[in-house]
Order: C-alpha cells, then sequence, then structure tokens
C-alpha cells in the first residue's frame, strides 16, 4: 500500500506512516488467513498500535504545522479528530462483538480509505505551505460537494479531472448499488446522499489493496462509507467561512429507495462506474 510518491520529506513523520500502512498491510493478512486462532489478539493489537499512533503522531504533526505556520492546521486536525473518533468507536464495536469478522472488515476498509486519502492528499499540502485566501468568497454548497468529489476521485482512483464526465442536474433514474446519507450541521444545515454503483465502488477498493472485490461486503461498504465522509468533510472546510462553520454527521448506510424529492445535485460518470451526490440545504 505504501508508495514512494507519499513522502513528504519530514523524516519523522515519513517513517511513522510507513509504520501506519504496514500496520494495515497486516489487518488485511490477518483478515485473509482468519481461519488461523490468533487473528482476534493480531487485531486487538493493531487497536492498540492506533491509540498509540494517534497520539504521538498527530502530536508530531501538529506540532510541525504549528512550527512552519501551516496556513490550514486548524481544518487538519479536524481530521485528525474525526479518525480518532473512528477508531474509538470501531474498538468498541469489535470488542463487543467479540471481533466478529464483519465489524473487523469494517474496520479495515475505513482505514484504507482514510489513510490512503489522508497521506496521498491531504498531508502533501503541509509541505507545499500554501497559505489560504481568507478574503475569498464561499463556494456554494454545491460547487463544494463537486470540487471535493473530482480531488477525491483522482487522488483515490487516479482518474484525472478531465476525464470525468460532469452531469448537473443529476440523473434522477440513478440508484447506484450503494447509498449513504450524511447531515450537514453548524451554521449550514442540511442533508446529503452519496449514491455509487457496483463498478465505481470496486475500482475504489482495488485503488486502495490492489485487489478485485466481486462482492460489496463490508471492508467495500465501510471504506466506501469512509469515502464518503472525507468528500463531505473536505466540502464543508470550503463551506465554512466569514463567521459560519459547518461539519458533518456520521455516513449512515440507505437500505431503502431513496426519495430525492427537493434534492440538487450532480452526476459523475468514470471508465468503471458512476457516482452521484444529491444535496438539500435549508
Amino acid at each position: 500500500m505504501w508508495k514512494e510518491e507519499y513522502r513528504l520529506g519530514v523524516e519523522t513523520i515519513d517513517s511513522q506512516h510507513q509504520q501506519l500502512f504496514e500496520m494495515v498491510d497486516n489487518l488485511l493478512r490477518v483478515i485473509d488467513g482468519s481461519e488461523h486462532g490468533d487473528y482476534k489478539k493480531e487485531c486487538a493489537d493493531a487497536v492498540s498500535f492506533l491509540y498509540d499512533y494517534t497520539v504521538k503522531h498527530f502530536q508530531f504533526e501538529e506540532t510541525y504545522q504549528a512550527s512552519i505556520g501551516y496556513a490550514d492546521m486548524e481544518a487538519h486536525k479536524l481530521q485528525h479528530k474525526r479518525f480518532i473518533i473512528t477508531v474509538d468507536n470501531f474498538a468498541k464495536r469489535m470488542l463487543g462483538s467479540d471481533y466478529d469478522m464483519k465489524v473487523v472488515k469494517a474496520f479495515s476498509g475505513s482505514l484504507v480509505a482514510w489513510l490512503n486519502y489522508h497521506v496521498a492528499e491531504t498531508d502533501q499540502k503541509i509541505v507545499g505551505n500554501k497559505p489560504r485566501n481568507v478574503n475569498e468568497s464561499i463556494m456554494t454548497c454545491l460547487e463544494s460537494f463537486l470540487s471535493s468529489s473530482l480531488n477525491v476521485i483522482e487522488t483515490m482512483v487516479g482518474v484525472k479531472q478531465d476525464e470525468i464526465k460532469k452531469t448537473i442536474p443529476p440523473k434522477r433514474d440513478f440508484n447506484g448499488d450503494i447509498s449513504f446519507s450524511i447531515n450537514l450541521v453548524g451554521d449550514i444545515i442540511g442533508s446529503t446522499i452519496f449514491t455509487y454503483s457496483a463498478g465505481f465502488a470496486r475500482s475504489v477498493i482495488k485503488s486502495l489493496i490492489a485487489k478485485d472485490m466481486e462482492e460489496l461486503d463490508e471492508i467495500a461498504r465501510s471504506a466506501m462509507a469512509e469515502t464518503s465522509n472525507i468528500i463531505g468533510g473536505k466540502a464543508t472546510v470550503m463551506m465554512s467561512g466569514n463567521g459560519k462553520t459547518c461539519d458533518i454527521s456520521t455516513p449512515i448506510l440507505l437500505t431503502d429507495k431513496i426519495d430525492a424529492l427537493g434534492f440538487e445535485g450532480f452526476h459523475l460518470q468514470t471508465g468503471d462506474g458512476a457516482m452521484q451526490i444529491l444535496l438539500s440545504v435549508k
């Protein structure tokens, strides 16, 4: 999973990132060979590692950002806080289920999606250290989600933004195969629906773990939930400013037919499949 282009050139941060990738690689191997009796201990060790990692690594990374006057430090810290909450929630679920394999797979999928995007895109901005123009106007909610989606697809799947076909308004007959809802909270209140085709979801998973996945199991659903979380989190950062704040709730898997009445949005088509985001703001 580790790629040389993930290097920031900051030795301690790069070393810590490599350790985290190795841990996730090992966790995926544990899932593939879960018939042996030690997988529960190895899962518990992974959670223990992550608790220790989030304290030491995030503290070091945030101290480094402060030392260079990184303009987007507060938004970056918010991503760290969200990740800590994700790890804590999964740790409780795994312990409560006696490390049920479905929960372990969901945990792994979320880890894979968050780690690849955070290190490949968010952390890369630290060394660029480009100050944000605080006087720039706030983008509309729809523009923010579109910009965020295109960026995440390019980073995670490797599809260039100019190769993605954009349709606005969205396709009302697009149902997709896996969907999530995320609420907007704060000064901007609303609801979002993320819908992905099976082909699109498989392309995301393959780019993350270099493995074809025929069935959209717990790993896939959790990875796509985290992908939705990443897109939404990035969009709300764009939407916040000028005294207004916006955040997102935890993604919820939708199992019933989507009622998109009153929602606007966009449809994105790649060579492997499609995704669509619907948005309603109060």
